[in-house]
């Protein structure tokens, strides 16, 4: 089986798709060595370094940065000199069918009426059409999470039996680490609430903002911290803040561009982790802070239900619910963290993963023959 991954996005600045390309395959190349894996890219020698040198991988570099000509061009034309079995797409796959296809669409929540609003035009227009068009075409689609499956289902009319659930996983967490003064030393916080994502509308980050003003927090010694940069225009988030700049001055934080390793000691010193996020296609932030020994308030909206291991799974657009979450954690109502850790690590791992997504292949084998 010869296996062609189209991994241009280690060719560009981080996202998601490569920290699940990077899992996924890394996992699946050691489980299936008698598999051959293609891995191509413009930058050869970084995505040699991201998946180092093994007997049943080999590399092909992009000539081009266009994603058309890449897409209608380039990728047929390596797919057919390899002389691949199957090649795996995050989102589009090329319009020319040169191979067997398999594509992760990790999410289509911009097809959902109640969430057009978050998405610009002109991106729900474009990227509608193709993804839909890819889902369609693919031999396997892969997504990760269940409440995504069930909207590619429904919003593109394809098939479950092709459809299958490949989770993001967390990966290991330093279990040394401890708390320390890391934070309060070089950014000037202690005693605060954490919310961890790119700030945006859909994120409801006002919904924090409300609740901490709501329940006088600063006025108890707590700060809040939010770690993201806008990704979208926020100015209702902007408007509350403005208006009460004077209660939030020195008790209010909003850091981006921090590297890893002080993300980290962010979720180890925390008091707690708040994720109130109306919609997500997974939602990473809130098991790495469990991961990290927090108790987590956390969404149960959209692809964050399968959660449900958090004490505090809440609707986000319930204020109050929120508030009181926020309250009993205070009052030392804390989570079974040992509990969630082990729902975590049990069920969002590479390996399993990559375990599906090699069943499916089998199984789309076997049918074809």
């Amino acid at each position: 089986m010869r296996i062609l991954i189209d991994a241009h996005v280690f060719d560009e600045k981080f996202q998601g798709s490569r920290t699940f390309l990077k899992g996924l395959y890394s996992s699946l190349i050691s489980q299936k060595p008698e598999w051959v894996f293609i891995l191509v890219a413009q930058d050869i020698r970084s995505l040699r370094k991201e998946f180092e040198e093994r007997p049943n991988v080999e590399y092909h570099a992009l000539k081009s940065s266009n994603k058309y000509w890449r897409l209608l061009i380039e990728l047929p034309s390596i797919i057919k000199k390899t002389k691949a079995d199957y090649a795996h797409f995050q989102y589009i796959t090329p319009p020319i069918k040169a191979c067997k296809y398999i594509v992760t669409t990790h999410d289509i929540l911009f097809e959902e009426k109640r969430f057009q609003n978050y998405f610009p035009l002109k991106y729900r227009v474009i990227n509608g059409a193709l993804f839909k068009r890819s889902a369609r075409n693919a031999d396997i689609v892969t997504t990760v999470s269940n409440y995504s499956k069930e909207k590619i289902v429904n919003l593109y009319q394809v098939s479950a039996d092709k459809i299958v659930v490949t989770p993001n996983a967390i990966t290991s967490i330093d279990e040394s680490a401890v708390k320390s003064d890391y934070v309060r030393t070089h950014f000037g916080c202690e005693k605060y609430l954490l919310y961890v994502s790119r700030i945006e509308p859909r994120k409801n980050h006002l919904a924090l903002l409300k609740a901490f003003v709501n329940l006088k927090l600063y006025e108890k010694g707590y700060q809040l911290v939010f770690i993201g940069a806008y990704d979208l225009n926020y100015p209702e988030m902007d408007a509350f803040l403005n208006l009460h700049t004077a209660k939030l001055k020195g008790y209010f934080y909003r850091f981006k561009d921090i590297s890893d390793s002080d993300l980290n000691q962010f979720y180890i010193n925390a008091e707690f982790f708040v994720y109130p996020s109306l919609a997500e296609g997974f939602g990473i932030p809130p098991l790495e802070a469990a991961m990290h020994n927090q108790t987590v308030i956390c969404s149960s909206a959209t692809a964050m239900s399968d959660f449900s291991f958090f004490k505090y799974h809440l609707d986000p657009y319930n204020q109050q619910a929120l508030e009181l979450a926020i309250e009993e954690v205070i009052e030392g109502s804390g989570d079974d963290l040992e509990h969630v850790k082990n729902s975590i690590s049990n069920r969002y791992k590479w390996s399993l993963s990559a375990e599906t997504l090699v069943q499916a292949i089998e199984e789309n084998e076997k049918h074809s023959k």
